[in-house]
């Protein structure tokens, strides 16, 4: 697989901005990019935020070694949207003898390049990229508005699961 691809959107409006230019191309991530990733994942955090800023330096040694695969929409050097998952080694199981599962995350599309398909793109790129690497179990959390996208990509709900989260104390 090319780590980038020339992939216009097929429209010459974009929704949002009739006559905005909507070719783009997608690149993969690389450690450089660990600000950006952070920003999508706590898109609602300022820049300045702890919890964004621990997130990129939590995430740039993954990329680095693989644990985290990535890709940007981009038109030129403007990032417009960006998806990745994050490997699991969880271990042999029945439905997933190869014990690696991948979590999708820090699916982000800005406002103005939505419903043009690059959540798909980027989405169809992560997931062939990690099945390349015998992933066969994927899992993530999602919105309602997004909920169509994943179910047409094979996602299905999976209510069998808890979770248990234990307060944050302060130091």
């Amino acid at each position: 697989m090319s780590d980038s691809r020339d992939r216009p959107s097929g429209s010459s409006d974009s929704p949002d901005n009739p006559g905005m230019e909507t070719k783009w191309s997608l690149r993969r991530v690389v450690s450089a990019d660990a600000e950006q990733v952070a920003a999508h994942g706590q898109w609602n955090e300022p820049a300045s935020s702890a919890r964004r800023i621990a997130y990129a330096t939590w995430v740039r040694p993954r990329i680095e070694s693989g644990a985290y695969v990535g890709w940007f929409a981009i038109q030129g050097e403007v990032v417009l949207a960006g998806a990745g998952a994050i490997l699991l080694d969880w271990g042999p199981t029945r439905a997933n003898p190869g014990g690696v599962m991948a979590r999708i995350n820090n699916v982000f599309t800005d406002v103005h390049w939505r419903r043009l398909g690059i959540a798909r793109a980027l989405l169809d790129a992560v997931l062939e990229h990690c099945e390349a690497l015998g992933v066969q179990e994927f899992n993530l959390g999602a919105t309602p508005e997004a909920h169509a996208l994943y179910a047409s990509l094979g996602f299905e709900a999976y209510a069998p699961e808890m979770r248990r989260r234990v307060p944050v104390r302060a130091a």
